[in-house]
């Protein structure tokens, strides 16, 4: 199971990234918490 969280940028976009590897750029707040929890309870 992975562990993805998320990390506010300087231009205020937010990254949704986890330990395996995986991350997406751009996102707001809403959005990148959305793809972190799919993210881990994905079954990649």
């Amino acid at each position: 199971m992975c562990f993805a969280d998320t990390l506010t940028e300087t231009d205020d976009t937010v990254t949704a990234y986890c330990y395996c590897g995986w991350v997406e750029y751009g996102h707001t707040q809403e959005s990148a918490d959305a793809a972190a929890e799919s993210h881990q309870n994905s079954t990649e």
